[in-house]
């Protein structure tokens, strides 16, 4: 877990659902008007409130989890990746029992 403990603001749920559509950093630092540096921070600080992330897809799935995003958010690629992170923790869930 991350040591350093965020708050989610508006600006990283914008970010969040960028990531969502399928945004990658400098798609979303021009769209924001943030530098690159900026838009990494931020995302930074975002997987920290979510908890131990490392991932896009991990965000994602946690920020679908938290109700921070609706399915309608997520772009058809983004919606088949979280569909195999869904089968894959339900698989790990059954073995852990």
């Amino acid at each position: 877990m991350y040591k350093h403990q965020a708050r989610m603001t508006g600006r990283r749920r914008e970010i969040l659902i960028l990531i969502a559509k399928g945004y990658n950093n400098k798609q979303i630092a021009r769209k924001m008007g943030l530098s690159l540096s900026n838009t990494r921070m931020q995302k930074w600080r975002l997987y920290c409130h979510l908890g131990d992330i490392h991932s896009a897809i991990d965000a994602v799935y946690m920020g679908l989890q938290r109700g921070l995003l609706e399915l309608k958010d997520l772009s058809e690629a983004i919606r088949e990746e979280i569909e195999d992170v869904k089968v894959e923790k339900s698989l790990c869930n059954c073995t852990k029992r």
